[in-house]
């Protein structure tokens, strides 16, 4: 493994570790990671709202890079072709994508803006951004 995967897969960790603080913080009781076969999509964290709702979160971010969070649009794509294939579940959550990093403009956002309109992603929130880390608290 090069340097650059092996501190990936540390950042990769850390955010997610933030991302798990964040939503106990708020209240949500964290259940783990879910494979959803049919569809062959691994959720990184399933977790129930103090609303009592089940809810499916994707974990995409880390501290570091050029182009972190969903600002490489690779990433925002596999965090998309998920959400589309969660969708032909029949028992689908909410399905909420935590990130480090917005695209705000260009074909990033343009995808992202997509997404959401179509259903993909029922939100997708920049833990980074007290604003947004409110929305949690509605789920």
């Amino acid at each position: 493994m090069t340097d650059f995967q092996a501190s990936a897969g540390i950042q990769g960790r850390q955010f997610a570790d933030q991302c798990d603080q964040l939503l106990v913080h708020d209240g949500f009781e964290l259940r783990g990671r879910e494979l959803r076969r049919t569809v062959g999509v691994e959720i990184d964290r399933v977790a129930k709202s103090p609303r009592g709702n089940l809810i499916w979160f994707e974990y995409k971010g880390s501290v570091q890079g050029s182009r972190p969070g969903l600002l490489r649009t690779d990433t925002l794509k596999k965090a998309i072709a998920n959400g589309a294939l969660l969708a032909a579940e029949g028992d689908r959550c909410p399905y909420v994508v935590l990130t480090s990093h917005l695209p705000e403009s260009g074909s990033g956002a343009a995808m992202l803006h997509a997404a959401l309109r179509l259903g993909y992603l029922t939100d997708v929130i920049c833990i980074y951004s007290p604003s947004e880390a409110q929305r949690l608290r509605s789920m």
